[in-house]
């Protein structure tokens, strides 16, 4: 089913007498190619560097990276 609506105040407003029920999951696509982003300052990712005999051949976790960021700052 689509459903044409704007965007008012910040809101979702559906056209028509369309009634959604309540817990509904919805998806909504911009038709307008304007579209912005908020405003606000981009940030680079910084990853560890991590030394090893052979690069890019170690595979960190998340956490992996989490606790060398950590010592990181210790460190500093």
């Amino acid at each position: 089913m689509e459903i044409q609506g704007k965007i008012e105040n910040g809101r979702v407003v559906i056209d028509g007498d369309v009634m959604l029920p309540e817990g509904a999951i919805v998806w909504i696509v911009c038709a307008d190619t304007n579209a912005t982003r908020a405003p606000g300052k981009t940030k680079r990712v910084e990853v560890p560097l991590v030394r090893c005999q052979k690069p890019g051949s170690v595979h960190l976790t998340n956490l992996q990276i989490a606790e060398v960021l950590d010592a990181e700052d210790i460190s500093t």
